[in-house]
């Protein structure tokens, strides 16, 4: 009877669920550009840049609706902002269409609906996260979500040993707001998640003319670019913030460069506006706003009209826009809290040995593969189960290093794109120098702030924006030659295979009849263990993955089992002492830390991928659209016509004489 009830509440959740996700759709869509596109649609900005900067100060107000509810009113004031916002789209309806028939605009949002699907593929693959040595971020998200839905106590431990200020809240109060009208589902939280990671795809598509000077834009490349780039759906499905904080930055940037060529005062406020919120997103975005500073007041300030009011202005609004988080977090936790307690500074005052070195090697591991001339590192990773081995090494080749996060051919096709370039851009020495300066002062500066010391590179810290930009420009250059274009699509072929197809497979694993690759509970030696390697385990950062996931389920499981075990027999009771204290120690935590949410949703989280079961169905499926993707990309490859190449047979020739 109680397997049927549990088939019976299955199913009940999954027909629930699917409601909700599309409810969550359409508020993140009408929530995420109708307050925004209120504002926005009166300037004069081209149809790409008001899609990008409605979202930028939709996602800017609706953090300040939010924040305001989390300070005084109760979560059911969401529903309020959520009905507001729904007004906002019925009154910018018009507009927004006329914005809508807009050819890149169109074209702009049908990519992104492509790439939102794709990803949503991939999500339904996986079922545990886990790769290398990280853990536990994506449970940190979620709890720090609900911190703010739920109206933790301020003293709330949160996941990792963090004080709440060691992160800035913005995204995470974001999610609380569509949690909080819809409900505090894991499943819902990574949707949410998703979309916003994936935004950074609309400012992307404004920055390829930016990058290059380029005849036919199609977004087909930067598409399959993205969606076929390690680096990019890593940084989609897994539940952290970096992605989101890219786009404030990307978008600054175009922003910023447009303002500049037309002074325009109100493009470059807004530049600012963006990289202030991108800060209360991530704090990677901090050598972006330094940057950002120090280039408008040395270079252009002097030259810029009503100088004075337009620093005012950016003063004055990024300054209240930053207020409403570090001011409260100030006067809640105090000023060394504040701004000592987050992931950059902490980890540099435990740091051994000189702070200079620690710098000068996170750089050099950030760009030279460490297992190519520290082979032996291959070892660290070493474990039971074999493919899981080669998952890892891979998976910190895409994820910590700076060239091949963009692709093991994309990345040094873009860096060649970069120096040629530098090399031949004439006429334009402004811009240059400013494109000089923020590569040379974001890799120094983004690497310097990063506290630990990290063997096998920090990129995946700081530098994501550049990265982007990087897969932008290859996307960009995807139609100069045919040869480039072939190159694109080899490199993409490879970049999904192993470091997206064959990590998310690796994702896909659970404890089944035949294999056990998250181990439970057993004794030997007169004491229980819990999580002893096994000939099919993965390592023990994606067992404590596994084991966040079923925190309180498993932990009242393995207590049941060790008291049914040998009862009675007192060479056991001992153990069995020890165990009933560590995993009462174990179960308090959800309490303590979660107030309770396990327990009420069953002992453990759900992800998408769980709701399709342990089949091979959706793995299945995402390698027939890569498939498809990668044959539609090489279709679309410049074809070499006769005149070409009798061009270019007359051009060797002349060479040779």
């Amino acid at each position: 009877m109680s397997n049927f009830w549990r088939v019976r509440q299955g199913c009940y959740t999954d027909s629930v669920l699917l409601p909700q996700l599309i409810l969550t759709l359409v508020l993140l869509v009408v929530c995420s550009f109708a307050p925004g596109f209120l504002v926005v649609r009166r300037l004069r900005w081209s149809g790409l840049e008001k899609l990008c900067g409605s979202i930028a100060l939709s996602l800017v107000l609706l953090w300040l609706a939010a924040w305001g509810i989390y300070l005084l009113a109760s979560p059911a004031a969401f529903f309020a902002l959520a009905a507001a916002c729904g007004v906002a789209g019925i009154v910018v309806a018009k507009d927004a269409w006329r914005l809508f028939r807009g050819l890149r605009v169109r074209r702009a949002l049908a990519a992104y609906g492509l790439l939102l699907a794709w990803t949503l593929v991939v999500l339904a693959v996986i079922r545990n996260y886990s790769g290398a040595l990280w853990s536990g971020d994506w449970l940190e998200h979620f709890q720090r979500t609900l911190f703010f839905l739920h109206h933790f106590a301020k003293d709330t431990p949160i996941y990792g040993g963090y004080l709440l200020p060691a992160r800035p809240p913005m995204m995470n109060v974001l999610a609380a707001f569509f949690l909080g009208v819809t409900q505090d589902r894991f499943e819902i939280f990574q949707f949410v998640f998703t979309f916003l990671n994936l935004l950074v795809f609309l400012p992307c598509c404004l920055a390829i003319p930016v990058l290059a000077r380029v005849r036919k834009v199609s977004l087909l490349p930067l598409v399959g670019v993205f969606a076929m780039n390690p680096a990019v759906m890593q940084n989609a499905t897994y539940t952290w913030t970096k992605m989101l904080t890219a786009f404030f930055v990307v978008l600054a940037i175009c922003l910023y460069l447009s303002g500049w060529r037309k002074r325009d005062s109100v493009r470059l406020t807004a530049a600012f506006v963006a990289l202030a919120a991108g800060l209360l997103v991530h704090y990677s975005a901090g050598p972006y706003c330094v940057f950002f500073a120090l280039h408008y007041l040395l270079v252009l300030f002097r030259g810029r009209p009503a100088k004075w009011k337009e620093l005012g202005a950016i003063t004055i609004v990024c300054g209240l826009l930053l207020f409403t988080w570090f001011g409260w977090s100030i006067a809640a936790y105090g000023v060394k809290p504040t701004f000592t307690s987050n992931t950059s500074i902490t980890p540099t005052m435990q740091v051994q040995g000189s702070n200079l070195a620690k710098i000068a090697g996170n750089v050099f591991d950030s760009i030279v593969p460490r297992i190519s001339y520290d082979p032996v590192q291959v070892h660290l990773f070493d474990q039971p189960y074999a493919p899981a081995v080669v998952r890892d090494n891979v998976f910190l080749l895409y994820q910590t290093n700076l060239i091949l996060s963009m692709g093991l051919i994309g990345g040094p096709l873009v860096v060649w794109f970069v120096v040629a370039a530098f090399r031949g851009r004439k006429g334009l020495g402004g811009e240059r120098n400013f494109w000089l300066m923020l590569i040379g002062f974001s890799l120094a500066i983004g690497l310097a702030v990063v506290g630990e010391r990290d063997y096998f590179g920090v990129a995946h810290l700081t530098l994501i924006p550049l990265e982007l930009l990087g897969i932008t420009l290859l996307a960009a250059r995807f139609f100069s030659r045919r040869l480039v274009a072939l190159l694109i699509v080899a490199g993409c072929a490879v970049d999904f295979s192993l470091g997206v197809f064959f990590h998310a497979r690796m994702q896909h694993l659970d404890n089944t009849a035949e294999h056990t690759y998250f181990t439970g509970l057993s004794y030997g030696n007169g004491q229980f263990i819990i999580g002893g390697a096994g000939p099919d385990s993965l390592n023990m950062y994606a067992w404590r993955n596994w084991l966040g996931k079923h925190h309180v389920a498993l932990n009242e499981k393995w207590l049941a089992l060790g008291e049914a075990y040998h009862r009675g027999d007192p060479a056991v009771e001992a153990a069995k002492v020890d165990l009933r204290a560590a995993i009462a120690e174990r179960l308090k935590e959800d309490e303590v830390n979660w107030q309770g949410w396990y327990r009420r949703n069953g002992g453990e989280f759900e992800l998408i991928g769980d709701h399709f079961g342990g089949g091979d169905a959706t793995s299945v499926l995402l390698a027939v659209a890569a498939l498809a993707l990668l044959w539609q990309m090489a279709r679309q490859a410049p074809r070499v016509t006769l005149a070409a190449a009798v061009q270019t047979k007359s051009s060797r020739s002349r060479h040779k004489r």
